[in-house]
């Protein structure tokens, strides 16, 4: 549907009514003579007014306006007192998540530890300096070592094989 059939049928009631600015109303009765889809649903609306004109009215107690009137004060309060309990719920809201993820942290490292998930020393010298080591700057740094481990045990393995075929 175009925009200019959203708009008119958005106002639609209103133009019916008699409830425009002069201006809008003008623009509403332009768009009308042109559009006939849009003057097929004035027509479906103008119609379905006067048969609910038909319609007989159902008869209305005295006490009515009274209770109405007592029940827009009650909904009123109620909306205040709901209105002052909202800082409060907030609260309780923020506590209750604040307590979720602590609760969460705690069970997942529980549940960490639990599943042995934790590597473990593979062997006795591996665990005494696991438990003397305050503390590793550089991973890196262990790397180098262990290349370095490597090309010395190498660098052995030649001289072994050059003493080997001097002799």
């Amino acid at each position: 549907m175009p925009a200019p059939c959203l708009w008119v049928r958005s106002v639609l009631v209103a133009y019916l009514d008699g409830e425009l600015k002069p201006s809008t109303a003008e623009a509403v009765r332009r768009h009308l003579e042109t559009c006939e889809a849009c003057r097929a649903y004035a027509r479906q609306l103008r119609q379905t007014w006067r048969l609910l004109d038909d319609v007989p009215s159902a008869p209305v107690r005295d006490s009515f306006t009274e209770r109405m009137m007592a029940r827009i004060v009650e909904e009123k309060d109620l909306s205040a007192f709901v209105a002052s309990l909202q800082p409060r719920i907030r609260r309780r809201r923020i506590v209750a998540s604040v307590l979720g993820m602590a609760a969460g942290l705690v069970l997942g490292f529980a549940v960490y530890g639990w599943t042995g998930l934790l590597e473990k020393p593979a062997s006795p010298v591996e665990y005494e300096v696991s438990q003397h080591v305050s503390f590793l700057e550089d991973v890196d740094l262990l790397d180098e070592i262990a290349v370095i481990q490597a090309i010395d045990r190498l660098n052995e393995g030649a001289d072994a094989l050059a003493d080997a075929d001097g002799v």
